[in-house]
């Protein structure tokens, strides 16, 4: 997209204030020496942004609807959901276990022990050495300092940082957004110890003391929602709080306000709909009803974007009705393109807990609602949606709908004789629908070896390389049904003469099948160092990530040092983050404190750190991406699209 000034594009009053906000019990005192104020620069303001730029930015981070229009955004956002998490990569099958005498060792709670140890001893103390007050450091170091710092420590100087950070109105907008959102980033799963109640209730209050700061850049106050998002899965400090429901209603009261753009409003609906179930009241379910109508709520109208962001609101908080209303959105020709798609997207998540009794009716909903949609997108993620639908029906005992929808004679079509855009959706929906397992029906049995046939027959004969591109990962979702390809694959990845792009799914393809052989790891490595396409190197770093090993870890270290695209460096960085290697540490350390460097390459090495260190096994930011309302998305739902 065209560059997006430092985080006050288009919105309510631009210029930051010159005092800052109300007091909160979270800020701590002033230092007895006052902060440096990091001299502002001109250049990106993403320093652990994620997308790539130039002639390789072909579809991350696209903009515009035409490029919307095709299955990679879709998959760019949630792909993690079908890729191995960290420590489980190659199937178990493949590995090759050292023989070992003397009692059992539990390897995981080592690693963890191991990981712990390091980020307390090495990494936490550089990363509040980069954030001291009176340390003058670019902005853009700062900021992914406070990203990292968030994911490894739940400590109070840690959380004292964050706090001061997010509440400087003289901070550059890069930091304070980026601590902002980072207040986000102290989400933990759960077998990894999120922190105290009390303490993250702490942490709301002063995210909603941001929203209502309108002396704040927007982009702020919108991470400001996104972040209170993210905590909703977190633990709650009292009976009052339990569940959001103090936050939920702070939330909804400031949607119904007014504001003269979209962004706040969307980040407040999108982190409403991550809150608990439990915590919503149905008068608030109500209110998102009318909203989805298009009916005044809180005394004023809402836009198409708003409606959009509202039903996918209403679809998690499950208000009452709530199967019916997506039903008749999907069907109801008179309602905006945006709020249609909202719906398939919001009937895709839900497809794995709609009631099966609505099964049947939402198969032939999406079927309608796709057959008569009017734009490539809306009818593409239809297709998403009713493959999500099937795979739901396989995973029942009993399914039902299979036999009774015509969805899945609908994708094969598609997938055989549609325009070229919807054929890659097609793909993409047909292996969700067939993945895995066995169908305990002749309907069922059918469909899925004709969609895994289609799957293959078109990586075999399409020439397209974008739309060849939707069956190699279509092929990395069907998993060992798919094995038979990996030679195919392989030779694929080898073939300097083929698109860079599909190349580069291709590597990852051969990381999800588990293919661990010399001939793949060879590509893989080899496509590493095609200095002509920063797709493919990013691609084949997170592969080599995915399959793991030292020789690997020790090429990404190499490439992290050398290479001169951001795009590379920040996938670098995810596939070191992924692969875990706490022997990584300190040569990306060295790279991080190296002030001879450029900023972004610091940044870069900082964000690395901090995804090294992290506890999770998923990227802190998938909560926010998955099953995203992405076509509506505004400037600030996009840039939170892009962090590390």
């Amino acid at each position: 997209p065209p560059p997006i000034g430092p985080g006050d594009r288009g919105p309510v009053q631009r210029k930051p204030a010159t005092t800052p906000p109300s007091k909160n019990p979270l800020k701590p005192p002033p230092p007895a020496t006052p902060p440096a104020t990091p001299p502002v620069v001109t250049g990106p303001t993403r320093p652990t942004g994620s997308r790539p730029t130039g002639k390789d930015r072909r579809r991350p981070g696209a903009t515009s609807e035409a490029e919307d229009a095709t299955w990679e955004m879709w998959w760019d956002l949630n792909r993690w959901a079908f890729y191995p998490t960290r420590g489980h990569g190659l199937d178990d099958a493949l590995v090759v276990t050292p023989r070992v005498e003397g009692p059992e060792v539990d390897r995981d709670a080592l690693e963890r022990a191991r990981r712990e140890l390091v980020t307390r001893q090495h990494l936490v103390p550089f990363l509040l050495a980069q954030l001291e007050p009176a340390k003058s450091v670019r902005p853009e170091v700062r900021a992914a300092s406070l990203l990292a710092l968030a994911k490894l420590s739940h400590a109070e100087a840690s959380l004292a940082l964050l706090v001061q950070h997010a509440t400087d109105a003289k901070a550059a907008h890069v930091v304070r957004e980026s601590a902002t959102y980072a207040l986000g980033l102290l989400r933990r799963e759960d077998d990894v110890g999120p922190m105290e109640g009390d303490r993250l209730d702490r942490v709301r209050e002063l995210l909603v003391t941001l929203i209502d700061d309108e002396a704040a850049p927007v982009r702020t106050r919108s991470f400001a929602g996104f972040a209170l998002g993210m905590l909703g899965d977190q633990p709650y400090g009292s009976a009052f709080t339990k569940d959001g429901r103090m936050i939920s209603r702070a939330l909804w009261e400031r949607v119904t306000r007014d504001y003269s753009a979209h962004d706040v409003p969307a980040s407040l609906l999108t982190a409403l709909g991550m809150l608990p179930v439990e915590g919503t009241s149905e008068e608030i379910k109500d209110g998102l009803q009318r909203i989805v109508q298009g009916r005044r709520v809180g005394g004023r109208a809402w836009s198409t974007t708003e409606r959009s962001h509202a039903l996918w609101a209403l679809t998690r908080q499950r208000g009452d009705g709530w199967a019916t209303t997506l039903c008749r959105v999907l069907t109801d020709k008179r309602l905006p393109a945006a709020v249609q798609r909202a719906a398939f997207i919001a009937l895709g998540g839900a497809a794995a807990t709609l009631p099966r009794e609505y099964r049947a009716e939402a198969l032939e909903a999406a079927e309608r609602g796709a057959g008569d949609a009017r734009d490539a997108l809306t009818r593409g993620l239809g297709h998403i949606a009713l493959g999500r639908l099937l795979a739901a029906d396989f995973a029942d005992p009993d399914p039902t709908a299979i036999g009774r929808s015509g969805a899945s004679g609908l994708l094969l079509a598609e997938a055989n004789h549609g325009s070229q855009a919807q054929r890659g959706f097609a793909a993409l929906a047909l292996a969700l629908a067939t993945r895995g397992g066995t169908a305990t029906t002749d309907a069922g049995t059918t469909f899925q070896a004709a969609g895994r046939d289609v799957i293959v027959r078109g990586f075999e004969r399409t020439k397209d390389p974008v739309l060849r591109g939707a069956y190699v990962v279509a092929l990395g979702l069907l998993g060992h049904d798919a094995r038979p390809q990996a030679e195919a694959l392989v030779e694929l990845l080898s073939d300097r003469g083929a698109d860079p792009a599909l190349r580069g799914h291709a590597a990852v393809t051969l990381a999800q099948l588990g293919d661990g052989s010399s001939g793949a790891r060879k590509a893989m490595r080899t496509a590493l160092w095609d200095q002509r396409s920063v797709t493919l190197r990013s691609q084949a770093a997170l592969a080599l990530s995915f399959l793991g090993g030292d020789a690997e870890s020790e090429m990404l270290i190499r490439e992290l040092r050398t290479a001169d695209s951001r795009w590379v460096l920040s996938q670098v960085a995810a596939a070191l983050g992924q692969l875990g290697d706490l022997d990584a540490v300190p040569a990306v350390l060295t790279l991080a404190a190296d002030e001879e460097r450029e900023d972004e390459t610091r940044a870069l090495a900082i964000a690395t750190l901090g995804l090294i260190g992290d506890p999770c096994r998923t990227p802190s930011t998938f909560r926010l991406t998955s099953d995203a309302n992405y076509p509506a998305r505004t400037d600030a739902l996009h840039e939170a699209f892009t962090f590390l």
